[in-house]
């Protein structure tokens, strides 16, 4: 399944695919702490007082994993190809950047990875300036994207040229 969209006219949007979205996970983490604690209320009741300290680190650590968890995957990035200019829009929680490249020297590359369990770069630049975009995407679908926004780029120019 790719993690990225084309909308119209030319606008490529990169973002995790998030199951769990930031609505619903108080109501996962709190579910699970009433079963959890629960259970470990029970059983310190019938004399088994060691598992409650342990149920609430656990607890502790599910909630500490489910924040990090929310917020690697809270950004986006939005590619946009108009007919001069390939504008990248990258957006975290408290951090946004945006890069403007002319769209007839813009370039694409797929770098290879330095070790062979990393996935390739999926590159984007001019003049020596390259900004790294879809770290979501597993290869296939950078691939997928490099072509695609290649094919836009081929198309936006020659729409200038033509």
């Amino acid at each position: 399944m790719e993690h990225y969209r084309i909308l119209l006219p030319a606008q490529f949007v990169i973002q995790p695919n998030s199951s769990l979205n930031r609505q619903h996970q108080p109501i996962l983490y709190l579910l699970l702490a009433v079963i959890c604690l629960g259970i470990a209320l029970r059983l310190a009741s019938l004399g088994y007082w060691m598992i409650l300290p342990f149920a609430v680190l656990d607890m502790a650590t599910v909630g500490l994993i489910l924040y990090l968890i929310t917020r690697k995957s809270a950004y986006r990035e939005k590619v946009i190809i108009d007919g001069d200019h390939v504008v990248i829009r990258h957006v975290e929680k408290n951090n946004r950047k945006t890069w403007r490249f002319p769209v007839h020297w813009t370039q694409i590359r797929l770098d290879p990875p330095i070790y062979r369990w990393y996935l390739p770069r999926l590159l984007l630049g001019s003049k020596g300036k390259w900004v790294e975009i879809g770290r979501c995407l597993n290869q296939e679908e950078r691939e997928s994207l490099a072509k695609a926004m290649q094919a836009e780029i081929g198309r936006q120019t020659l729409k200038i040229i033509g």
